[in-house]
């Protein structure tokens, strides 16, 4: 009898999700069920998950309140939530608090669920658990000043209110454009990266998806007045978001997201392998193409404004992320 991939734990309220979870992975994997948050919290208590999937809407315990207890519990697991409907504000607070490595839409695919438990038992077995960012993830002062923070949004007033929030001393680069974003890669060592999810009329979140693809040891926070959870399980699941901010942005919830987001940064460079716990799935080639077409014409853009190429300036930078020649 072959070895087992991992241990799992599977919560849902529904028997019928359940048994049908147990089936199609019990060949895999050391299968565990509960029926509620509260009965699969002691299950965490009792064991070493490899993975924890759980349904989103539940009573008693949310999905994303669970999966938030459950990290505390057990921060080596990867977290996995099956959503079947669009309540947005639970998708972020699942992402929040939870961290959750995956969001896998009800019904699932039965080819495709047990390669993302395969997958994700791989790195729990493999890689640490964020174990610095566990211990203080509920306060701590962190300096800052140590990383560059890249600002990617046209309005003037963003980069005034991040140095607000978090002093003066703090190194901001505001990218206007999204081919100043490329640039400012190809010349400074970003860590992290705050977004908004347009700048101007166009779509930042393809770019955000292979930047994080390419340069999986930056922390991305993003904030959104986009309602459309599909775009968010999206940039999720290929960007690996760090924290999502709704807008209007508050200076104390920015404030503590970008705390956060230097605190995880601190962890990447003390264990870099821990970035492979942060593993996205593939950008379609497709939009990949898209968004290096775009940003073309936004780097024609400011070369027609200001007289600057910034194409033949960030071009071995720009042909490395989008893999073009």
């Amino acid at each position: 009898m072959s070895e087992k991939l991992g241990q799992v734990l599977c919560v849902d309220d529904e028997p019928s999700i359940l048994r049908s979870l147990q089936w199609l992975l019990k060949k895999e994997f050391d299968v565990k069920i509960a029926a509620s948050g509260q009965e699969a919290l002691e299950l965490v208590k009792q064991n070493d998950f490899d993975v924890i999937i759980s349904d989103q809407r539940m009573p008693g315990m949310m999905g994303s309140e669970f999966l938030r207890e459950a990290r505390k519990i057990s921060p080596r697991s990867m977290r996995i939530l099956l959503t079947g409907y669009s309540d947005l504000q639970a998708i972020l607070r699942s992402v929040n608090d939870g961290e959750v490595f995956r969001f896998v839409n009800k019904p699932w695919n039965i080819k495709e669920l047990p390669k993302i438990i395969g997958d994700a038992a791989g790195i729990a077995k493999s890689h640490p658990a964020d174990a610095l960012l566990t211990e203080a993830a509920d306060g701590g002062q962190i300096d800052t000043g140590e990383e560059t923070i890249l600002l990617i949004d046209d309005d003037p007033l963003m980069k005034a209110q991040v140095s607000e929030a978090l002093g003066a001393d703090v190194k901001i680069v505001q990218a206007t454009t999204l081919a100043d974003a490329v640039a400012a890669f190809d010349d400074l060592k970003v860590g992290i990266v705050l977004s908004d999810t347009r700048v101007g009329s166009l779509d930042t979140t393809t770019m955000l998806k292979v930047l994080k693809q390419e340069n999986p040891g930056i922390v991305t926070v993003v904030y959104t007045a986009s309602t459309d959870s599909v775009d968010v399980i999206t940039l999720i699941n290929q960007g690996q978001i760090f924290r999502f901010i709704p807008k209007p942005v508050k200076a104390m919830t920015l404030k503590q997201a970008l705390m956060a987001a230097a605190l995880k940064r601190r962890d990447l460079r003390g264990s870099p392998d821990a970035a492979k716990r942060h593993k996205v799935e593939t950008v379609a080639e497709e939009a990949k193409t898209k968004m290096f077409e775009t940003i073309q014409l936004s780097a024609a853009s400011v070369a027609a404004t200001t007289g600057t190429n910034l194409l033949q300036r960030i071009g071995g930078s720009f042909r490395r992320m989008f893999g073009r020649g």
